[in-house]
């Protein structure tokens, strides 16, 4: 056993998805394919059906298990004799967003849309708003030992020849960053909660990077462990902190715009919702306007693919 903070990627994602790109939801080069293996938003693709399926309808639950089902046990393969560089692999979680949880967008308490006397409108169709997705559907944790570690897996030829192209069937981009894991609070079994809220922390124009770590790393760690519902529904808290720098071979400038992920672990979905509907999440969000622009969040499924911590 090590002291030292794991090294973790943080890599999320966005679904392999046949509607129109827009902004950030446009696909990376050559990901986003067809059974050819040519992104079908590429202008010179002319079979514009996705690898994952061809019915719209069902693109959502075909990513949601082939992630789980198919690229995580890929992750783990061990490829041949020659293959020394899947075994550096200690942490893979895969979070997919739970789309009933609670976010940013809807957070509880829910509403049932009663009209202005407090009754239940008779034609809900009419007034139903447009479904508004987070930015995000996911987030994969690949942590390692030490930076060399990190670097000797993304380097493999596994992970360039096999896994790069397997990515790129059921997602249609990501963004990604190198990060510290540093635990606040611990009270679970290691990583196996299945509820995850995920925070994304982006700071403030005027604060140095420095600056934000310094008041999440302190003031709002500190402020976590002292909350009554830290102890009563968080079963575990890890601030995962960016440690990008421009230099590096990873160097991702959409995964770095944001500074900081925070992962809150719970044992249910209810425990989830009370915790942001409560008190305690009030106090978090009041602090983290004095060093963060913006802290989108989302609920996620935890699947725990390898932890080899102990």
């Amino acid at each position: 056993m090590t002291n030292e903070p794991l090294i973790v990627l943080n890599a999320l994602t966005l679904r392999a998805d046949s509607s129109p790109p827009a902004g950030t939801r446009s696909a990376r080069p050559r990901f986003n394919v067809n059974r050819a293996g040519e992104g079908i938003e590429d202008a010179a693709t002319g079979d514009r059906q996705l690898a994952l399926t061809t019915q719209a309808q069902l693109e959502w639950e075909a990513y949601d298990a082939y992630w789980r089902k198919t690229h995580g046990p890929k992750i783990l393969h061990q490829d041949g004799a020659d293959d020394t560089q899947t075994a550096l692999l200690q942490v893979y979680l895969q979070q997919h967003r739970l789309p009933a949880g609670p976010c940013s967008g809807a957070a509880p308490p829910y509403s049932a849309g009663a009209d202005a006397a407090g009754l239940l409108v008779r034609d809900p169709a009419a007034h139903d708003g447009a479904h508004r997705r987070p930015a995000w559907d996911g987030l994969a944790q690949l942590g390692y030992r030490n930076r060399a570690e990190l670097e000797a897996f993304f380097g493999s030829a596994k992970y360039a020849g096999k896994i790069v192209p397997d990515e790129a069937v059921f997602l249609r981009g990501f963004g990604f960053h190198l990060a510290e894991e540093h635990v606040v609070v611990q009270h679970g079994d290691r990583r196996r909660d299945p509820i995850i809220l995920i925070k994304l922390h982006t700071r403030h124009a005027a604060l140095s990077r420095a600056a934000f770590r310094g008041h999440w790393m302190a003031q709002h760690a500190a402020l976590v462990r002292t909350l009554p519902q830290a102890s009563g529904l968080v079963r575990r808290y890890a601030q995962l902190v960016n440690i990008s720098e421009t230099g590096d071979r990873l160097f991702d400038p959409t995964g770095d715009a944001i500074d900081g992920v925070g992962v809150y672990s719970f044992a249910n979905v209810n425990d989830c919702e009370d915790f942001v509907a409560g008190e305690a999440h009030a106090a978090l969000i009041e602090d983290e306007q004095a060093f963060a622009a913006d802290s989108p969040f989302f609920t996620a499924l935890n699947y725990v693919i390898r932890d080899v911590t102990g």
